[in-house]
C-alpha cells in the first residue's frame, strides 16, 4: 500500500515537472491556456485513478464477506444437524433401551408397567415402574438386573409403582408438562 501511494506521488511531480516545462515551451499565452486545460483534465485522471481503483476493490469487499459469511452459515447449519442427529439418535436409544429392559426383567418373572432410560453422557439412568408397590426384595432383584445385563448402577435406578399418588402409566395426570423438562413421565 505504501508503495502504490509513493508511486502515485512520484508520477504526479513528474507530470508537475512536464507540465511547467511544456509550458516553457509554448510561444504564446493564447496556446498555454489550451494546454493547461488538457493538463489539467489529464492531472483530475491522475487524481481519481487511485480512487477508483480503491473503489472497485470496495466492491469486491462485499462479495468476500458474502462467500465468508456463507461458508459460516453452511458450517453452522452442519453442526446444527449433526447435533440434532445426535439428539435423536440419543432418544431412539433411550426408547429401545427402555422397551428391552421391559422385556428383560419380564423374563426374569419382574412384572414390570414400563420402564424409561435416559443417556446422560456415558451415564444411563433407569426409571421402572411395577405393578405393586415395591418391597427392598423387588428392588433388589430390579437393581442387580439393571447392573448385571444393561450396567446400570443401583444409585441410577429409580424403581415406581403404578400406584404411587394413584397415578399409572398412561395416566393423563402422570404425564407432566413441558415445563417440567423434557421428560413427560411426571417423574423429576
Amino acid at each position: 500500500m505504501k508503495e502504490a501511494i509513493y508511486s502515485w506521488i512520484k508520477c504526479l511531480a513528474i507530470f508537475y515537472i512536464l507540465l511547467t516545462m511544456l509550458l516553457h515551451l509554448v510561444p504564446t499565452e493564447k496556446y498555454q491556456r489550451y494546454v493547461r486545460f488538457f493538463m489539467g483534465l489529464v492531472l483530475m485522471v491522475m487524481l481519481v485513478t487511485p480512487v477508483l481503483s480503491l473503489l472497485e476493490k470496495s466492491r469486491q469487499l462485499p462479495d468476500s464477506f458474502s462467500g465468508l459469511y456463507q461458508q459460516e452459515e453452511q458450517k453452522r447449519l452442519e453442526l446444527e444437524m449433526e447435533n440434532l442427529q445426535k439428539n435423536l439418535l440419543e432418544t431412539g436409544m433411550e426408547e429401545q433401551l427402555g422397551e428391552n429392559i421391559l422385556e428383560s426383567l419380564q423374563k426374569n418373572g419382574i412384572e414390570v408397567l414400563y420402564c424409561e432410560v435416559h443417556i446422560e453422557g456415558e451415564l444411563l439412568k433407569a426409571s421402572v415402574w411395577t405393578k405393586e408397590v415395591p418391597d427392598e426384595d423387588l428392588e433388589g432383584r430390579i437393581k442387580d438386573e439393571l447392573g448385571k445385563e444393561w450396567g446400570i448402577r443401583a444409585e441410577n435406578c429409580e424403581i415406581l409403582s403404578g400406584e404411587d399418588g394413584n397415578q399409572t402409566v398412561g395416566d393423563p395426570s402422570s404425564s407432566g408438562t413441558a415445563s417440567d423438562s423434557d421428560r413427560t413421565s411426571g417423574v423429576r
